[in-house]
């Protein structure tokens, strides 16, 4: 079975299969010539209908950025279809969604388990009756956790020496503090109101060494992105479709520009497209991938690994309509990494000027 592929009860493959993705796009013709002296700066003219028909290997390669596996738009659909015919019954709509839990990881796994562990205990219970019985304990664990956090804010706070800082400052943590302990927790836990003032504070001069330690307490405040407690207070009201959605989505294969839009990279042609989870393409956002290595180094390798799967599919007659992709994509990743990875295009079986004919073709 392919990478991702999921089987229906009738043991066919559901819609993750390679299919109604495709939409035919009209393609500017270059001769053979023309096109080598172009291809510098030529923008294939397949727009983004061209970019949906790349989209639809998310079964057959992994997330170029974390090696993972990733969900289809038709599986995508596919869920939140099974969601409305599962009507009422999460306990029935969540054991589906199980078939899907192992490409899951973080927070959102965290998530998926917790509310499919209790609809497993009480399959009368739905997904709201869970996130009301939680949100006192979660409430409960994130005061703890906000308090801890603000007792170490207190203690770096003696090292400044602007007295009117150090005041403005302890004012905030008081307020904060005040506010979890009476139990006003929309204030003190659901918003960023209390972590937006503390980082308006302006520092003086010889204070600016207690900015960044201000800041690293500020990053350890449980966050929905990280912590259980707090993805359930975050999204206590949200239905059981918006839940889901925010398992699911972060997981979906997206189209990532190798080049940021934002820094001049194409925006519509695949020679500037690359497969990744659509969490890790909004994180990067227009950070330059040579600076995005920088930080995750490991992605180097993903990366690699993506390009040679490229090779191998096409090698076993795969991408028959992008047989020129490992040619340009190796040439604009190695450009923009500033040639720090390498990609060896030698096991290809296809030639350049082969390659490059099927697409005038």
């Amino acid at each position: 079975m392919r990478i991702g592929a999921i089987k229906s009860p009738n043991n066919k493959i559901n819609p993750d299969k390679n299919s109604g993705l495709c939409v035919s796009a009209g393609v500017k013709s270059y001769t053979l010539s023309s096109f080598g002296a172009q291809r510098d700066n030529v923008s294939f003219k397949s727009v983004n209908p061209a970019m949906a028909d790349l989209r639809k290997y998310a079964n057959d390669f992994k997330c170029a950025y974390s090696g993972e596996r990733m969900i289809s738009f038709e599986a995508y659909k596919y869920i939140f279809e099974r969601l409305k015919r599962n009507g009422k019954s999460d306990y029935k709509f969540f054991k589906f969604l199980s078939k899907y839990k192992s490409i899951f990881d973080g927070i959102e796994l965290d998530a998926f388990n917790f509310y499919n562990n209790k609809l497993a205990e009480d399959k009368s219970l739905t997904v709201k009756d869970i996130t009301d019985a939680q949100l006192p304990v979660s409430y409960s664990n994130l005061k703890i956790k906000y308090l801890h956090v603000i007792d170490s804010l207190r203690k770096t706070s003696s090292q400044i020496t602007n007295e009117q800082m150090k005041s403005r400052l302890n004012a905030t943590l008081d307020c904060w503090e005040n506010d979890l302990l009476s139990g006003n927790y929309e204030k003190a836990i659901a918003s960023d109101s209390y972590r937006q003032i503390l980082g308006r504070i302006k520092y003086k001069k010889n204070d600016l060494a207690v900015k960044p330690q201000i800041e690293s307490k500020l990053k350890n405040l449980p966050d929905a992105s990280s912590d259980l407690d707090a993805f359930i207070v975050r999204y206590k009201d949200s239905s059981k479709k918006q839940l889901v959605k925010r398992i699911v989505s972060p997981f979906v294969v997206s189209i990532e520009h190798v080049k940021a839009k934002a820094c001049g990279g194409h925006a519509s042609s695949i020679s500037n497209c690359i497969l990744v989870r659509a969490k890790l393409n909004s994180e990067r956002g227009k950070e330059p991938l040579s600076a995005m290595l920088l930080k995750y180094p490991e992605r180097g390798q993903h990366i690699i690994d993506y390009f040679n799967n490229v090779i191998e599919k096409i090698n076993h007659g795969g991408m028959r309509e992008y047989l020129w992709y490992p040619f340009e994509i190796k040439k604009t990743l190695e450009t923009e990494t500033n040639n720090k990875l390498s990609f060896d295009k030698s096991r290809l079986k296809i030639s350049e000027t082969d390659a490059y004919r099927s697409f005038i073709a």
